[in-house]
């Protein structure tokens, strides 16, 4: 028996697990710095190929060409020159291994952006789950799996989730489609990334025979949820895991539900982290300035901000006239990283002013 998973966010971003695009390319020119120019651009031309599809590239080739691939350079954030070689005519040729800044906030995301090559919210994914559940003996009616990967999105700040329960009998297949049914379904529910997967639960007896051999009635199940995460238009795998999960109850109904939904919750920490990692900013450098009476205010909502999914390495820069300046590495928006410090601190803070990378709040 399987338990399927299918997970599409409204994501439009293809990049690696360091948010960059490392391609080993050939350039050549007349000396060898219009070479390594001319690597850099082929380079950049990969990476925008593999994050837009091929029609866009077309319809947008003047855009492309006179905004991104004239400007290269800006787009890179390093060049490992492989080898340097004369050629026949007296120029150069070079090979290189070259870093192409694909973070979704670098400058080439914004640069696409802005040219309405890339018009995805970042961080508004929309996200739709369909997890219809199986058990050994029979099939689970409500999908505790789903609900328990649902509400971790939510959790970590993304709102806008799709609800395709309407769509579950005409999709009920989906780790045995296709690529080109993978790209159907996919734009359908108009989503840019997949996440198909199938899991089953099944009864591991009564729970006395692991304690001390003897009948309680109270019965065990374990369950186990395998997912893998594409980029629906290109076919590609970004991520794959499987979790296993246990529970207990009374009825064998009642534990393969707490088992399943234990298993999903595990996925769901996995999928929401690399949601935040790969297309929420690569936790982008973030500002928050906290006006506050003293320093222990500040001090607390820098504890609260440790305790938020996404944040790292929150440093406390500089207090002056009441006013705390934070540092911060976060994945999200500004908007719900207030709305998780809210919940984290008891402290009546009001959010006062914020940006695309700052934030100001202050403690009433």
């Amino acid at each position: 028996m399987k338990k399927l998973v299918i997970l599409l966010c409204a994501v439009m971003l293809l990049c690696s697990n360091a948010f960059a695009e490392v391609v080993t390319v050939t350039g050549v020119g007349a000396s060898q710095t219009e070479a390594q120019n001319d690597a850099m651009r082929v380079a950049v031309e990969q990476a925008v190929g593999s994050l837009i599809d091929s029609q866009t590239i077309v319809d947008k080739s003047m855009v492309l060409e006179d905004n991104i691939y004239a400007t290269s350079k800006g787009f890179v954030q390093s060049v490992d020159i492989v080898s340097t070689q004369r050629t026949p005519d007296g120029g150069y040729r070079v090979t290189a291994n070259v870093d192409v800044d694909t973070n979704p906030n670098s400058k080439l995301m914004n640069e696409l952006t802005r040219l309405q090559v890339i018009q995805v919210n970042m961080r508004n994914a929309k996200i739709a789950v369909v997890i219809p559940e199986e058990h050994i003996r029979y099939r689970i009616p409500d999908p505790a799996g789903e609900t328990a990967v649902v509400k971790k999105f939510l959790e970590a700040g993304f709102q806008n989730i799709i609800d395709i329960s309407k769509d579950r009998l005409t999709y009920n297949q989906p780790f045995n489609m296709n690529e080109a049914q993978l790209q159907n379904f996919a734009q359908s529910m108009q989503a840019d990334i997949l996440v198909v997967g199938q899991a089953f639960s099944e009864g591991a007896g009564d729970v006395g025979q692991f304690i001390n051999g003897r009948r309680t009635n109270v019965v065990s199940c374990k369950a186990r949820v395998e997912a893998k995460m594409y980029i629906a238009r290109t076919g590609q795998i970004i991520a794959a895991d499987g979790t296993y999960g246990a529970g207990v109850d009374i009825t064998e109904a009642i534990a393969a539900k707490k088992a399943l939904a234990d298993a999903g919750e595990k996925m769901g920490d996995y999928l929401v982290e690399q949601v935040l990692n790969m297309y929420s900013g690569n936790r982008q450098q973030m500002e928050m300035t906290v006006i506050a009476n003293g320093i222990s205010d500040i001090n607390t909502v820098k504890l609260g901000l440790n305790g938020i999914p996404g944040v790292k390495n929150v440093a406390f820069n500089n207090y002056s006239n009441g006013r705390g300046v934070l540092s911060i590495q976060y994945s999200g928006s500004p908007q719900t990283l207030f709305k998780h410090l809210q919940e984290n601190v008891e402290l009546n803070l009001e959010l006062t002013e914020s940006t695309f990378n700052t934030i100001t709040v202050k403690v009433r």
